[in-house]
């Protein structure tokens, strides 16, 4: 947990985040990291469509985190869009 300071001079409590150490989000919305990911799946896509690869090994690891970083980025895009409510059965939010 970290502090910023309001406008009239109070401090107010903040998360940091884990990746790129900025304060006011988490990492679960990190938008540098959204863009890595993005960046990754580009360069991985490149890599299995070139498939100049020298041995099974490397092309079998280029498409493992190829697989790897689009389901983090996915993950990343789409987190909360399922939630339903435990108490009401509503999709959208929670209970509390």
């Amino acid at each position: 947990m970290t502090y910023i300071i309001d406008k009239s001079g109070n401090y107010k409590r903040t998360v940091r985040c884990s990746h790129c150490y900025e304060k006011g989000h988490n990492r679960s919305s990190c938008p540098k990291l959204k863009e890595e990911l993005t960046d990754q799946v580009a360069t991985y896509e490149k890599l299995v469509a070139d498939d100049n690869f020298k041995d099974d090994w490397e092309r079998e690891y280029t498409q493992r985190r190829l697989r790897e970083s689009k389901h983090a980025l996915d993950r990343s895009v789409n987190r909360g869009k399922n939630r339903k409510c435990s108490y009401c059965s509503e999709p959208g939010h929670t209970r509390r």
